[in-house]
């Protein structure tokens, strides 16, 4: 049967099942788990009326009050995705230091602490010189935990609105405090702001402030909530809970449209959900006017943001197929084990599947097995499609295994993760034998809109629509910096954007990079910069580029002014303060430099830099 277009407002009937159909509802909904013979059927599309941008948030805690999912309501907040974030002083975190723990890092001569004080728990920067005295130190409370300790816990702190992350992370493998991903090789200390693209996958309800990434409203989060809850995964409930509060006994036989059910979508759309924070890539970016928080489960993650990676080219067939059986290496052509969807797509399983394989074919997301009964839960999902003769491994010998008979143990190898220390994953490509060559589909060539790039999220019924040309744009621009070959397909879109859309910010602000940093037309580029400010773009780097433009053009007045402008809408920006310190610098107010730098260095202690700059313009001030 058709499903009727429904408003969220209209038509509240039910869509109602027709005789004989099948749908792939997967293992999360524990209703029903489908034969691989039914994978050539379609299931039934269902337009749940609560993907409009109309329909508002209400939060997990309607759903617990409801008296209709008070079960689902108290089990999930112990599992992995409940417990995505916390905060930081609860007993199971101040459990993780039983003591002050000293960590020193040779490569940065720099030490770490983490250390408990009261209910509370503290990290600290340092440094010593030859003579064992302290050069400085830098200590944070720690307010949030991040991460369900799978391959362990990060911490963020606060400056009023503002969040960062700490130098230090619990990793649960060993048990072990060390250097977070990320910081092993810089010395990034207590700098690093946490943006909404990495807060939205691990906050379900975060609320930023417009224009200041980084910047959150106070409170932080909407109704109250840490950790993932049930609208990420169902979409809003407004219109979920009024038509229940106002219909409780309406029939439970037929679906119910006001609120997404992730096992009832189509397969690419439910893995969509899960694709947008369990799928990486080289660039993810934002669709023209777009924010994080717009994506609608029951819709496409494509109308929200778009993911890229460089294709692997021909020449390196033999060598991708040699780093399948080599311990991964950050960087490398592997795909990165955080890719799953990605790395599922290349299994013989999914390919079979026509797609219907999908995440929540195997994850149960509101009662997942106990780890000890894990092996024989995936085994029976493995066997709902082969059988138990189809492993060629001798019974006796399955049985011996740790776990016995564990189908994921064998063909989904955990691997290191390369670039995290101490974790390990599991590898989503399903295989017959570890280090099995790569299929053809991981070899597939960009189209032509898109030279260069493969889009890995983009639905297939808009294959052949062209990629909007900001989206490129920055595609381009962010991957080119790994990859210059790059450059002169972003030169290219540069050169369209600025026909088609010559005042947009992107559009502005890309026009002003490549005039300051390529040209040097520095009058050029400010004009370009200015007019970006104008339109609207007061991202942080176009008041610093701005400002380098105008420093470069001797306007050294003007350039003070931007970087201050800058600097006031970005308090905790270390390049746009380094600006404000070098501006008066060549104004010859050496005072007022050092008044700034001073000020830099009470907030971020740990750049040596500065501090170095300081000491030199303190030895020659008059």
């Amino acid at each position: 049967m058709r499903v009727k277009e429904l408003s969220p407002e209209s038509g509240r009937e039910d869509v109602a099942l027709g005789p004989g159909s099948v749908l792939w509802l997967g293992a999360a909904a524990l209703l029903l788990l489908v034969p691989s013979s039914t994978w050539s059927q379609e299931a039934i599309p269902v337009k749940y009326r609560n993907t409009s941008p109309s329909v508002a948030y209400v939060g997990s805690a309607s759903c617990a009050g409801s008296h209709c999912h008070e079960d689902i309501c108290r089990a999930f907040p112990l599992q992995p995705m409940g417990r995505s974030m916390a905060p930081a002083n609860l007993p199971s975190e101040l459990e993780k230091v039983p003591k002050r723990i000293t960590i020193f890092k040779p490569k940065l001569n720099r030490y770490f602490e983490v250390f408990r004080q009261g209910d509370d728990i503290y990290q600290s920067e340092y440094q010593l010189d030859e003579k064992g005295q302290t050069v400085f130190k830098s200590t944070h409370r720690l307010d949030y935990v991040v991460g369900a300790g799978l391959p362990g816990y990060t911490y963020l702190f606060r400056r009023g609105q503002w969040f960062f992350e700490a130098p230090l992370s619990y990793y649960s493998e060993n048990k072990q405090w060390d250097m977070s991903p990320g910081y092993e090789t810089k010395d990034i200390g207590f700098t690093r702001p946490v943006n909404l693209a990495c807060l939205a996958c691990h906050n379900g309800q975060p609320g930023p402030v417009a224009k200041r990434d980084g910047m959150y409203q106070e409170p932080p989060f909407r109704f109250g909530e840490y950790a993932i809850g049930c609208e990420c995964c169902h979409g809003p409930g407004q219109l979920h809970v009024r038509e229940m509060k106002e219909n409780p006994r309406r029939n439970s036989s037929r679906v119910d449209t006001s609120i997404v059910n992730p096992a009832r979508l189509a397969p690419r759309l439910a893995d969509d959900i899960c694709m947008n924070c369990h799928q990486g890539a080289e660039a993810r970016i934002l669709q023209p006017g777009k924010s994080y928080l717009d994506f609608r489960p029951g819709t496409y993650l494509y109308e929200t943001l778009a993911m890229f990676k460089r294709p692997v080219p021909e020449d390196k067939r033999e060598e991708a197929n040699r780093l399948e059986t080599l311990p991964p290496v950050r960087g490398s052509m592997e795909t990165p084990l955080w890719w799953k969807n990605s790395s599922l797509q290349l299994s013989k399983c999914y390919q079979a599947s026509q797609g219907r394989l999908t995440c929540l074919t195997c994850h149960v997301i509101h009662h997942p097995p106990a780890r000890e009964n894990q092996a024989a839960y995936f085994r029976a999902k493995c066997l709902t499609c082969h059988t138990d003769q189809d492993c060629k491994l001798p019974a006796a010998e399955r049985r011996r295994q740790e776990p016995e008979d564990d189908c994921v143990g064998c063909h989904m190898e955990k691997r290191a993760v390369a670039g995290i220390a101490h974790s390990s994953d599991t590898k989503h490509r399903i295989v017959r034998t570890a280090g099995q060559p790569l299929p053809e589909a991981a070899f597939r060539l960009p189209t032509p809109d898109v030279p260069g790039l493969l889009c890995l999220n983009k639905p297939a019924q808009e294959a052949n629509d062209p990629v909007p040309s900001l989206t490129k744009l920055i595609a381009y621009l962010e991957i080119m910096r790994r990859e210059p070959s790059l450059h002169d397909y972003y030169l290219q879109v540069l050169a369209q954007v600025s026909e088609s859309a010559p005042d947009d910010p992107v559009t502005l602000l890309c026009l002003g990079m490549k005039a300051l940093t390529e040209e040097k037309d520095y009058p050029r580029a400010a004009h370009y910069l200015d007019r970006a400010l104008q339109r609207g773009s007061e991202e942080s780097t176009t008041f610093l580029y701005y400002g380098q433009a105008l420093a470069s053009d001797g306007q050294d007045n003007e350039a003070l002014s931007v970087f201050q402008r800058g600097l006031s809408a970005y308090p905790y920006d270390l390049p746009l303060r380094a600006g404000v310190a070098m501006e008066y610098l060549r104004l010859h107010q050496t005072q007022r430099a050092l008044e700034a730098m001073r000020e830099h260095l009470e907030l971020f202690p740990e750049d040596a830099l500065m501090r170095d700059m300081m000491k030199k313009v303190e030895a020659q001030a008059p």
